[in-house]
């Protein structure tokens, strides 16, 4: 057994010990303490504070209860009804994309944490890495990710909403009520009622435990990137706090860095890495698949070419590779297939991500040479269309002596 891979199975058996990591907890700071000490003792890192929202749960349950009240009332006053309802479904959709929260301001918050290492280049800074490990775990997972990864319960609570809020509102114009569209309106009340239930079980306190390779992989990689630096890469790996519940952590360490990260920056986020086998988050979202920016797919399918498979995939949920994305930054998702986690799958996917970085830091360096192959390629293209639009000179004599 390699050095590399005793060293990470140390790292997973002591960190997957770690119960109850979920978003704010003292699990989660208990977390941040147990990768602290492991951390390579060269490392610099830094804790960084912040405040955010906990449970998802609780939030879609809330907007389901709201919905469920206007649709309640929208029988008896549908103007009413129609305004409830409209607000809340502008706040289920910002939610559902992650670009804007209309009604989380009255949800529970709490302190957590980040813990970010930095290894700065040699030379002056060409671009930025940001790796992303999340310290906390999911309350409760309802689906099992190897059968239904790509599924999107919000999907049905926002049709749902949509239904009370188009009946409500022909309510204001006249009578629409038959036995057909009064069933709909029932049978979509019955789903936001049952969405208020299945927040209520998802919200409560789990085991909050994971598999822990992502924090696992993130200090290997650690490890390698300090015994052999990146060259004109400025390196971050950020161990993120609430990377669970609405990305609270990586959406901190943007907002805290953005004046100081250099540009162009990629963001890889990993989730359950060593859960084989290996996939690339290319899109991902709790409502509608949204699309990463490509510098990250792009390297994925690199890695293709070069024989490493990775393949792409679409992924319900979210993970800090969408905010970071929301945020305008490149960016990449790392995600488990839900396997049973293993140090060898823990290992395959460090050295993945280790390519990546270091293709992303080769790329960069040649962008100079490209940008002024470009430009001399542009300068004779031009030419030759100046010379194409110029008139001969003999064509011109003629139509002179013609006219």
């Amino acid at each position: 057994m390699s050095d590399a891979r005793e060293r990470m199975g140390a790292d997973l058996e002591a960190l997957a010990a770690v119960q109850g990591r979920y978003a704010g907890s003292e699990g989660e700071r208990e977390m941040l303490h147990a990768v602290q000490q492991r951390l390579d003792p060269r490392a610099t890192a830094k804790t960084e504070g912040f405040v955010a929202h906990l449970s998802p749960a609780f939030s879609i349950g809330m907007h389901a209860s709201l919905l469920l009240a206007g649709g309640i009332l929208g029988f008896w006053k549908p103007y009413l009804g129609v305004l409830l309802t409209a607000f809340v479904t502008a706040s289920l959709l910002g939610e559902g994309t992650g670009r804007y929260a209309l009604l989380r301001w009255p949800f529970p918050t709490a302190a957590s944490y980040n813990l970010v290492v930095r290894q700065p280049p040699e030379t002056p800074a060409i671009g930025a890495i940001v790796i992303a490990a999340p310290l906390d775990a999911p309350r409760w997972r309802a689906m099992d990710r190897r059968r239904w990864p790509s599924w999107r319960p919000m999907k049905l609570v926002f049709a749902a909403a949509l239904v009370v809020l188009t009946l409500n509102t022909l309510r204001t114009f006249g009578e629409v009520w038959g036995s057909r569209t009064l069933e709909i309106y029932v049978v979509a009340l019955l789903v936001l009622a049952a969405t208020v239930a299945f927040g209520a079980v998802s919200h409560r306190a789990g085991d909050g435990k994971d598999d822990a390779s992502a924090p696992v992989v993130a200090l290997e990689l650690v490890r390698r990137v300090i015994e052999h630096p990146v060259a004109g890469l400025d390196v971050y790996v950020a161990f993120t706090g609430c990377s669970k519940a609405f990305q609270g952590g990586m959406s901190a360490f943007l907002q805290l860095h953005r004046n100081t990260l250099p540009e162009p920056c990629l963001v890889v986020a990993l989730d359950d890495p060593g859960s084989a086998p290996l996939l690339a988050a290319v899109s991902e979202g709790s409502l509608f698949a949204q699309h990463h920016r490509p510098t990250g797919p792009a390297l994925v399918e690199r890695l293709s070419w070069a024989g490493v498979r990775v393949p792409g995939v679409d992924r319900g949920g979210a993970t800090d590779a969408r905010a970071a994305s929301n945020a305008g930054y490149r960016a990449l998702a790392l995600v488990g297939g839900g396997g049973e986690p293993d140090v060898e799958s823990a290992e395959h996917a460090a050295n993945v991500v280790e390519t990546l970085v270091r293709w992303y830091a080769h790329d960069l360096a040649r962008v100079p040479e490209d940008r002024e192959a470009l430009a001399e390629l542009a300068r004779l293209n031009e030419i030759m269309r100046s010379r194409k639009r110029a008139p001969d000179t003999a064509e011109v004599e003629a139509d002179q002596e013609a006219s």
